[in-house]
């Protein structure tokens, strides 16, 4: 166990590479006497844009073996936080970043069939990135000041909601604020020192991003893209309101941006995958939240019904369909509904199959809990679900 040391939770991104730069090159800016009391800790969450680890690699990590300055990588075991995590590395000479991660948070979103909810907290973040960082330190420090983090002068309220919060014992730590830094200040200094335009760290996928620099973003890597549209399709077709961004789908911006090669990416990853059926069943609850707002509370349970080629499962859910006397839609993959919720009416289900990539798993956080809430809003006792099935 060590004491008395100094973490940076280094995000990769603009504004943490900012401090450990500055620290690096201006002794006066730091707030230790050696980098030996520093750690500088990070955590993959196994899909980070390559250009972030070719930054690193290049223009960081040759000074921070000059300095050798202590860098840990970690990343989340599984999907399950009783698994802990994973050290990728630890030295003071580092020089590969481990953009690979070990369980890659896209795994657990393609095996889900979602994608990162906007307008939500970055829960993303907090379980593939946070908690990591938390478990290690619990584990391997006994007593350090920090972590500093990366927030900038412009994000003092952001700062203020971890007022109370503590390390150990001890406050975050917000560098940049105490210098008056913004964003904008961090990237000019980095290009001024580094001589070098640093990008935003992200997923490949992140919704959390600028429309027109996601666009630049896929230009540049055509894979990331085909990867993203590939993210997308999978779980529009669980929840055709699932697309990426608020301005609407991944895939239309990357027609209307001209990204022929992210659509060839997506289309190459398609044709080598396998294909499945799969029966999804999704209720709704309006609920009251702690603030007094309503919200709506859904869950759903969704089953591999059969798998093969395009083609032939197509042709199985024209059986299907046809047994159920419901006809095939196109809808972000095609599928056919056996109840149809109606928006806006509380409780509400919907029921229905779809043809999707064979990426999802069977799913259901509670099934006994789900099956009791489904024969409650299905069942013939419940009269007002008639209204649900009114073409």
């Amino acid at each position: 166990m060590t004491s008395q040391l100094h973490l940076l939770n280094w995000g990769m991104g603009v504004e943490s590479t900012a401090i450990l730069v500055r620290w690096l090159l201006e002794p006066q800016s730091r707030p230790f006497d050696r980098f030996q009391n520093l750690i500088v800790l990070t955590a993959q969450t196994g899909d980070e844009m390559d250009e972030t680890k070719y930054l690193c690699e290049t223009h960081l990590f040759p000074l921070m073996r000059e300095h050798q300055v202590r860098l840990v990588q970690v990343a989340k075991a599984s999907a399950s936080k009783r698994d802990g995590y994973i050290i990728l590395s630890n030295t003071q000479q580092p020089y590969e970043l481990h953009i690979e991660g070990y369980f890659p948070l896209s795994r657990d979103l393609l095996q889900s069939g979602t994608v990162p909810r906007l307008g939500r907290p970055h829960i993303c973040a907090q379980r593939w990135k946070g908690e990591v960082l938390d478990a290690w330190i619990s584990d391997h420090i006994t007593e350090a000041f920090g972590p500093y983090l990366g927030y900038n002068a412009d994000e003092t309220k952001r700062a203020g909601k971890a007022d109370g919060y503590t390390c150990q014992g001890h406050p975050f730590l917000y560098p940049l604020i105490e210098w008056g830094w913004t964003r904008d200040d961090c990237i000019e200094y980095l290009y001024r020192t580094l001589g070098i335009l640093w990008r935003k760290s992200a997923c490949s996928y992140c919704p959390f991003q600028q429309k027109q620099a996601a666009i630049s973003r896929y230009n540049r890597d055509p894979k990331a893209a085909g990867f993203t549209l590939l993210m997308e399709l999978n779980a529009l077709a669980f929840n055709p309101r699932m697309h990426l961004f608020s301005s609407g789908t991944a895939y239309d911006l990357m027609v209307k941006s001209s990204n022929q090669a992210a659509i060839a990416e997506l289309e190459q990853l398609l044709r080598q995958l396998q294909w499945a059926i799969y029966h999804v069943q999704r209720t709704y609850k309006q609920l009251t939240g702690k603030n007094g707002k309503p919200y709506v509370n859904s869950d759903r349970k969704v089953v591999l019904v059969d798998e093969g080629n395009k083609a032939q499962i197509e042709s199985k859910l024209e059986t299907i369909c046809h047994r159920h006397h419901a006809s095939i839609e196109d809808l972000h993959g095609k599928r056919c509904y056996l109840h149809r919720r109606q928006e806006g009416i509380y409780p509400a289900f919907e029921e229905f199959y779809v043809v999707a990539p064979k990426l999802a798993k069977n799913k259901c956080r509670n099934l006994k809990a789900f099956e009791q809430n489904w024969r409650e809003l299905t069942g013939p006792a419940k009269p007002v679900q008639l209204t649900l099935f009114v073409p």
